[in-house]
């Protein structure tokens, strides 16, 4: 039985990481691996008996070495990669390899940011638009973090979640065979999905984190040129929450908009399941954005970005993709969903067919065995590693 190790700082804080390390490792636990897993941060690993806590990266490796692990998963970067570690490898979630601060998001703007990485450019990008703190110490711990990935890249074999992702890493200078691009997967849902109700007045969802670069603002702003009698439902909490209820207030949106805050999965199953289309207006080079292929595995048309990774998973068949802050494109996209059930229901399958036939973790496992990247989520690649 091959023993596989997760681990990041907060693995289980509440994210697409904590979404896709679950989702993983009970496909590999199901294939008969044992699977464990690591963090540094008890507050969210309270609950769980399979999370150990490590004090740092030295305490990390030395207990994968202590329970003869086979491979060590990382998803975020280490600091420390001792010459006698476990065979390890990593997945990139997110911009940490083309940009300091992670995210490929001008603040000031409100915009995708399509520099390219350099020291003097992203330094001033720095003052001008405050993509990262100001803070002289946050600033040398930033610009410290993209050097570090650097000397990551070099010695670890890295698989992004998408092919925009692999090709920023590979045009800020890392080395293209230790990349490896390898899809999120989707959720496998064990029953039926629910037929998209046909009412006069259809509902949209947000799912997700309330802070700027998610693009609510953009997505109440698109409400006010929206010709059709919709409602609107928010699940997520962060910083802006009391901002955009604010602004609904100002705006008479608020009978429209209805702000749930955090929910659980059994509620996240319900407001999709109630809903005509699922709202993804990210304004930020967005690696990749698991809600696509919940909304997919759900049987819900997505209306989406054109940023970062986004199109690579909301594919034209079960999603509508608007440009980024544009207000008329996102007004139109929901009113063409919210005035045509028929097309909704088209697009539904659609996904529901992606998300079953080339994302499902089952069908991965049906059908993707020889795969060899593919490999890695389902059976482990540590003999092929380490005989690279």
């Amino acid at each position: 039985m091959k023993k596989i190790a997760h681990y990041a700082p907060n693995l289980w804080a509440k994210g697409g990481i904590a979404t896709y390390v679950r989702r993983l490792g009970e496909a590999q636990t199901a294939a008969g691996m044992d699977v464990v897993y690591f963090s540094r941060d008890p507050a969210h690993a309270e609950g769980r008996n399979d999370t150990e806590i490590v004090a740092d990266d030295a305490a990390l490796f030395a207990r994968c070495k202590a329970l003869s692990c086979d491979i060590l998963h990382l998803h975020k970067p280490v600091y420390l990669l001792p010459e006698d570690r476990v065979t390890t490898v990593r997945t990139m979630h997110g911009n940490q390899g083309s940009c300091p601060t992670g995210t490929r998001f001008l603040a000031r703007s409100s915009q995708p940011c399509k520099r390219h990485y350099s020291v003097a450019g992203c330094f001033m990008t720095h003052l001008t638009e405050r993509c990262g703190s100001l803070k002289v110490a946050k600033i040398k711990r930033n610009f410290g973090g993209i050097k570090n990935e650097f000397r990551l890249g070099a010695a670890v074999h890295t698989f992004t979640v998408s092919h925009f992702l692999k090709d920023w890493m590979v045009r800020t200078g890392f080395d293209e065979s230790m990349l490896h691009v390898l899809n999120s997967p989707a959720p496998d849902r064990p029953a039926p999905t629910q037929d998209i109700p046909n009412s006069d007045k259809p509902r949209f969802a947000f799912l997700g984190r309330l802070v700027p670069q998610k693009g609510v603002p953009w997505l109440l702003r698109a409400l006010k040129l929206v010709k059709s009698d919709i409602h609107v439902d928010i699940a997520g909490d962060g910083p802006l929450h009391a901002e955009l209820e604010a602004y609904c207030k100002r705006n008479d949106l608020q009978d429209i908009v209805t702000f749930h805050g955090w929910v659980d999965q059994q509620q996240v199953r319900q407001i999709m399941a109630d809903a005509r289309g699922i709202v993804f207006p990210s304004v930020w080079e967005e690696p990749a954005g698991l809600i696509t292929l919940e909304a997919a595995a759900a049987g819900r048309p997505v209306i989406a970005s054109k940023a970062g990774g986004i199109p690579e998973y909301a594919l034209d068949e079960f999603s509508l993709l608007v440009s980024p802050n544009n207000d008329q494109q996102l007004a139109e996209a929901i009113d063409r969903l919210a005035g045509d059930h028929d097309l909704a229901v088209r697009m539904g399958a659609c996904g529901l067919r992606n998300a079953k036939d080339r994302y499902s973790m089952s069908r991965c496992f049906a059908s993707q065995k020889n795969d060899v990247v593919t490999l890695f989520h389902l059976v482990c690649v540590a003999r092929m590693l380490k005989n690279s």
